[in-house]
């Protein structure tokens, strides 16, 4: 029977197509990112109940507090109403006295505010941290022990989380209540594993340098490695302040095992204190460096080189005391690294680089190194300055490795002898004279036989010369500091023929009158070093002990060499700088330079002929000028006049710069050997001393040196300061051939040079500009004078008084007449002067003229000719014993042979001499003999009368400009007032053919004239 309602499975199976079908109809594109795989998100760990409130465990029903997903599904009002929005009241603000019983009650009644930390209202967690550093920090006086441990054990986490909070406020707050928790806690071993990464990631000094990620070859020098941190992690400077205590604290508060297990996180937090931009952390963390270095010091050998780099940027720091506190650092971390890394720190502070290695970053680039015992030595500022030169003593006097360091660190110390504060200076001698004393103790087998026996130098004469210590590098200190004698060497007394009481110590002060004079009082500062209060600074300076010495002159081979690059340098700071460097070795070497004699005199040539002395700095040329006369004080003269004496010889192959620049040296050096010489008293017999050997061949020398010849105004003025280097203090000494030569030196030197050769033209004028013969041809009158003073005197004229003149008759006869206490004598002399004050050197003259007429055979001698002419007395130059001579000379000098220069300037002079006959005749007294002069006048025109005739005879040797000259100043000559023109043009007895005469009228009858 067929049944028309479908089955129950038909029906079932279409229900499920259809069903089928409209999902398929509503199905959209499905998003392929969705397919992507993710990682599951970490479950989150339960929160379990704090550890302070275990006391809450019995209570009977326990608390189920929905997600906010939950409540926001069920309520959002809720989730809203739980929000919180403004600190709550806690038990803290319920009471002012929190119970304080047990550790667990005391963690009760904070636990409402530690809770509050999580929040994430700013105000909430603000508002709970001020409660907790009131009690915690204001009132942990009152606090037990355990309770402070317990509430360590408890807050530690909580507030290093909010060390990274984003209020700057709540990280400081935390810090300070951390600061406090570590000081007063009893143990500080389970909160470290927390404290010290926590620290490391705040401050950012996992890696300061940036190289933990690179290999060991390919990490860079110390040098080019960060020596600051230009961005901070924690940007807020207070809070970085409150940091760095928080690290002193914890630093100060851990022992030797628990530093041994973070030592690597120590010393970082350190490091980036130092190099932390901001001044205050800066100064904390250099404190806190001294302090962890004394305590820690095996520990730390191999830190010693990044702990040093570290504190590079507080010693560049513009604050004083900062700087300050950095030196007292570095001496901290100095005694970490002995015997191993010190070197390292040393070398980086004095930017000394291998020449052999050359980092690859400078062939594309320039690469800058900091001196920074070079920038610490010119501080600006005193106190920084002192300071660092008593560092610099104090690495020196107790350092134990300071053998390796000497080198390097005491040319700084003794540029602090230079120092431009006077008391920095003397106090830096004193700090010597104290590392000098360990030198003596230390090496007191090497010295004995030296004491003992009484050696000492040449130079000394004995132990009778001194020479002043030259403080700020100016000879005698520039007057500013005192000078003080030592008890002399003396050797054993084998024979017993000294008095016990003359025995006495070598070095010594002489207790009779000398005395260290006044002291100078350092100031008081708390920062000083306290093994360096014995020294004792005194403005009186004595010779360097022997210590001194032989420890500087131990040291000085090994910069010298460079110091004398430096000398030749064109900027004067570096010039000046070199040359107090080499002042003050050479104070302490003395006789010991001889060693490098040759390469220094040949700097100090470079130096005089170069742009450094050109620049003409008065600070500089006397620096120099100290060195050249220390030198001439300690070496035997021998030895520098060997390495000079070339420079006065006429075949010297040397530039006239540099020859010029060694006889200013000489003349430096003969100062000083002068000035030792002096020095030594009571011994007339000692003469010329070490000097005996170079002066007479010296003058020799001078004499027949080329730069006599047309000197120029260089050379003229080095060869005056060689002159008078010796003159005046050896003139007892010097003999009559030696003055003869001194007095033709200073002649040639004050004599003019030619004039320029005048126009051959017939219309040139010529003769309208013919040279002036009124005047005296005398260069440097002033020298000149001084010369012939002393120069007279060695002779004996000085002695004597009949050419002198008295001052007071002089300035009498001016309005009442002559003094009548004056005899007839005396009132001769005066008038003797008044016609010729040459007279004065009239003894002088006599003596040496044949001397200095024996030099006169160069064309070239005629401008010293002229001085001789212009300064003898005309006694001396129309006697019978030298008049043949000077008209021979002038007639060769005016012969045709000659150039036209010196025919004219030899008319000029004729006639200049003629002019100061003719006024001497003119004013002598009545019933004078006058007849030598006037046949003296009448010859000289005879000479310069047949010079002219001769040179008319043959054209090749005509010169209108010799013409015209001779014409004008003879006219000029003849139309003077008290010149008779007889006694020059006719014979004086009326015989032969008056040559001047003849050339007048052979002039006049010349045609090309007109």
């Amino acid at each position: 029977r067929r049944c028309n309602k479908p089955s129950m499975a038909a029906r079932d199976v279409n229900d499920v197509w259809a069903e089928m079908q409209r999902e398929q109809r509503s199905t959209k594109a499905t998003d392929l990112s969705k397919l992507e795989w993710h990682r599951r998100p970490v479950k989150a760990p339960a929160k379990k109940l704090d550890a302070s409130l275990h006391w809450m465990k019995d209570w009977s029903s326990s608390l189920n507090v929905p997600s906010n997903s939950e409540l926001e599904a069920s309520d959002p009002a809720c989730l809203a109403s739980l929000t919180m929005t403004e600190a709550p009241a806690t038990l803290i603000d319920a009471l002012e006295d929190i119970p304080t019983g047990t550790p667990e009650t005391f963690l009760a009644y904070l636990q409402r505010d530690v809770n509050c930390l999580g929040e994430d209202n700013f105000g909430v967690r603000l508002l709970s941290l001020q409660k907790l550093e009131r009690v915690l920090v204001q009132q942990v006086d009152g606090l037990s022990t355990d309770i402070i441990d317990a509430v360590a054990e408890a807050l530690t986490k909580p507030l290093l989380k909010r060390m990274k909070d984003k209020s700057e406020k709540c990280r400081e707050l935390s810090v300070k209540i951390l600061t406090t928790l570590v000081e007063n806690t009893s143990d500080l071993s389970s909160l470290l594993p927390y404290i010290f990464p926590t620290l490391v990631t705040r401050l950012g000094c996992q890696d300061l340098d940036g190289v933990a990620h690179l290999p060991e070859v390919m990490r860079p020098d110390p040098e080019q490695k960060p020596m600051e941190i230009a961005r901070p992690v924690e940007e807020s400077e207070e809070v970085r302040l409150v940091l760095a205590r928080f690290v002193a604290s914890l630093l100060a508060r851990c022992n030797q095992g628990q530093i041994y297990s973070y030592i690597d996180e120590a010393t970082g937090l350190l490091r980036a204190g130092a190099m932390d931009p901001f001044h205050e952390v800066k100064a904390l963390a250099c404190d806190s460096m001294i302090s962890f270095c004394h305590n820690h010091t095996e520990m730390l050998l191999h830190f010693a080189e990044p702990l040093g780099r570290s504190l590079t940027s507080c010693l560049t720091h513009n604050h004083a005391r900062i700087r300050i506190a950095a030196l007292r650092a570095l001496t901290a971390v100095l005694w970490c690294g002995v015997w191993k890394h010190n070197h390292e720190v040393v070398q980086m502070l004095m930017a000394w680089q291998d020449p052999n290695k050359v980092p690859v970053k400078a062939f594309y680039e320039s690469v800058t190194s900091c001196n920074y015992m070079s920038t610490l030595t010119f501080d600006r500022h005193p106190a920084v300055r002192r300071f660092w030169y008593e560092t610099l003593a104090y690495w020196l006097l107790r350092i134990p490795d300071k053998c390796d360091h000497e080198p390097y660190i005491f040319p700084y110390l003794l540029t602090g002898l230079c120092d431009e504060n006077e008391e920095i200076a003397l106090e830096t001698f004193w700090l010597i004279e104290k590392c000098g004393e360990l030198y003596e103790a230390e090496h007191e087998e090497d010295l004995r036989k030296t004491k003992q026996y009484g050696f000492d130098h040449g130079w000394t004469y004995e132990g009778r010369a001194f020479v002043p210590f030259p403080l700020q590098g100016l000879w005698a200190g520039g007057g500013l500091a005192g000078q003080l004698r030592r008890t002399a060497a003396r050797g054993p007394d084998m024979m017993g023929t000294i008095a016990r009481e003359e025995h006495r110590t070598r070095d010594v002060f002489d207790a009779d009158g000398n005395c260290l004079g006044e002291e100078v009082l350092l100031p008081v500062r708390d920062y000083a070093w306290p093994e360096l209060e014995g020294v004792a600074v005194y403005r009186n300076l004595p010779r360097p002990r022997l210590g001194s010495r032989c420890w500087v002159r131990t040291n000085a081979r090994r910069y010298i060499k460079a110091t004398f690059n430096d000398v030749v340098d064109f900027r004067d700071c570096t010039a000046v700088n070199a040359g107090r460097l080499l002042c003050m070795t050479l104070a302490y070497t003395e006789e010991g330079v001889t060693e490098w004699l040759q390469p220094m005199l040949a700097a100090i040539v470079k130096f005089y002929s170069g742009r450094a002395a050109a620049a003409g700095d008065s600070q500089v040329m006397r620096t120099f000028e100290t060195v050249c006369k220390l030198l001439g004080s300690y070496l035997d003269p021998v030895s520098y006049w060997e390495q000079m004496k070339a420079a006065l010889c006429p075949s010297s192959a040397l530039h006239v710069d540099q020859r010029v620049a060694s006889v200013r040296a000489l003349s430096l050096c003969i100062e000083g050997s002068v000035a030792a010489l002096l020095t030594v008293e009571h011994d007339p017999s000692l003469g010329m001393g070490r000097l005996k050997a170079v002066i007479p061949e010296l003058i020799v020398a001078m004499h027949s040196s080329d730069l006599l010849l047309s000197p120029s105004d260089g050379s003229r003025k080095a060869m005056w300061s060689l002159l008078f280097s010796f003159l005046d203090p050896l003139q007892s000494h010097l003999s009559t051939a030696e003055v003869s030569r001194l007095l033709y030196v200073a002649l040639a030197l004050s004599s003019k040079p030619l004039p320029e050769t005048a126009a051959e033209l017939a219309g040139g004028g010529a003769w309208l500009d013919a040279p002036g013969f009124e005047q005296e041809e005398i260069l440097d009158p002033e020298n000149l004078q001084m010369a012939l003073e002393i120069l007279s005197a060695c002779v004996g004229s000085a002695e004597e008084p009949g050419p002198q003149i008295q001052e007071e008759c002089f300035l009498d006869s001016m309005d009442d007449g002559p003094c009548p206490e004056c005899n007839t004598s005396t009132v001769a002399a005066s008038e003797a002067v008044k016609r010729d004050p040459r007279v004065v050197h009239a003894k002088l003259f006599e003596h040496t003229f044949p001397e200095v007429m024996l030099r006169m055979q160069d064309e070239h001698a005629l401008e010293t000719f002229r001085s001789v002419i212009c300064c003898s007395p005309l006694s001396v130059l129309t006697s019978p014993a030298h008049s043949e001579a000077v008209l021979d000379l002038l007639a060769e000098f005016c012969d045709a042979s000659s150039s036209v220069p010196t025919r004219t300037s030899g008319q000029t002079l004729g006639v200049h001499l003629a002019l100061r006959c003719a006024r001497l005749v003119d004013g002598a007294p009545a019933g004078t003999g006058t007849e030598e002069v006037q046949l003296f006048m009448w010859r000289l025109f005879e000479v310069l009368g047949k010079a002219q005739l001769d040179a008319s005879t043959e054209p090749k040797n005509l010169s209108y400009a010799v013409a015209s000259t001779g014409l004008s100043l003879w006219r000029r000559f003849f139309t003077r007032p008290g010149v008779d023109v007889r006694t020059v043009l006719f014979p004086a007895r009326g015989t032969g053919i008056s040559k001047p005469m003849e050339w007048l009228a052979a002039g006049l009858a010349d045609q090309e004239l007109y």
